[in-house]
């Protein structure tokens, strides 16, 4: 695709304040050089190599109108001067949409087109401070540059949308944002939820019932105790994990290696499934899985299929005392539970 169209905002926080009195983000549009274009073309192929998941825009049903949609419409097919409208509104809702928790950044939409294809990357590059060294015959200076924006900083986000001018297109993305499965939310949803105007393309139940269809498919495959016990204690540690935001790919990233992680990320239905983030609800897990986890006082965590209680499990309804029985085929020491 053709890049034709860049414009670049510096944003400053602006959701504490009044934003319709703050002052609006200075920029618009740019001329494409040579460097300009390779820089944007650098950027997206490492925006693809990095963690991407799928966003649905947050549209009413029956008019399947969203505000941020129309204006990244109205970017991508407009004239030029309904493109620098759309610029500077975009620019506007970022800035209100941040807090003072969030970085001072340069703001670029991008737009690329193919026929009657378009596709819009919004950016945005945190600010940073940086030095330039100067020598001369005589003397070196250094010199503090503030007005200076990372292209690699973890912090940088982008929001990808395409597709024709029709009601059926520009309703999905892919989103890259590090900070998205924080434990702060407020800190997380802001890219996605106070600015996009999106949601997670899985919401809570589906995600959290494909996470735990994924592991039991996997468990199958598994032959070695070694990986199985892998694949057990990833379910023991996703229940009590202070982060329940998470993908199948963050999954078996935090929790898994080896042929454990290779049999579960196999087990998903799709590329697009493993990269989907959700938040995890643990009264659904266990329903799926159909596992019971019991702390006991001593410190304990006895976990147990469901039709194992009552056999190999038995817990004893007065005295809530629990007892097990069976043949050890596998032992691991720990330095701590997982």
């Amino acid at each position: 695709m053709e890049l034709f169209r860049v414009h670049a905002y510096s944003v400053s926080p602006l959701r504490t304040l009044d934003v319709d009195a703050g002052v609006p983000p200075a920029g618009g549009a740019v001329r494409i050089t040579a460097s300009l274009r390779a820089a944007m073309e650098t950027n997206s192929a490492d925006a693809n190599q990095a963690a991407r998941f799928p966003v649905d825009f947050a549209v009413d049903p029956a008019t399947r109108t969203n505000e941020i949609r129309e204006l990244v419409l109205d970017f991508a097919f407009g004239e030029a001067s309904t493109a620098t409208a759309a610029g500077r509104s975009l620019a506007h809702r970022l800035a209100g949409a941040m807090d003072r928790r969030s970085l001072p950044c340069l703001f670029v939409p991008t737009a690329l087109r193919e026929d009657d294809k378009r596709r819009v990357v919004l950016w945005i590059f945190p600010r940073e401070e940086a030095f330039r060294l100067r020598t001369a015959a005589a003397e070196s200076t250094l010199e503090v540059l503030s007005n200076v924006f990372s292209q690699k900083s973890t912090h940088r986000k982008a929001a990808t949308f395409q597709g024709r001018h029709s009601r059926s297109d520009f309703l999905k993305g892919r989103v890259l944002d590090h900070q998205a499965n924080q434990i702060s939310r407020d800190v997380a949803d802001f890219w996605i939820d106070r600015f996009l105007l999106c949601k997670l393309s899985l919401q809570a139940e589906a995600g959290t019932r494909l996470l735990a269809k994924t592991l039991k498919k996997a468990l199958e495959q598994c032959e070695e105790p070694a990986d199985r016990e892998q694949l057990y204690n990833s379910m023991l540690a996703i229940r009590t994990s202070p982060r329940p935001r998470i993908s199948l790919a963050t999954f078996a990233k935090r929790y898994l290696g080896g042929a454990a992680s290779e049999a579960f990320l196999r087990s998903a239905p799709n590329v697009e499934s493993r990269d989907a983030l959700f938040d995890f609800r643990q009264d659904t897990f266990d329903t799926v899985l159909q596992f019971r986890v019991f702390h006991l006082d001593s410190g304990v965590f006895v976990s147990a299929p469901l039709e194992e209680v009552g056999e190999s499990v038995r817990v004893n309804p007065k005295t809530r005392e629990l007892s097990c029985s069976g043949i050890i085929i596998a032992e691991q020491a720990r330095a701590r539970h997982a």
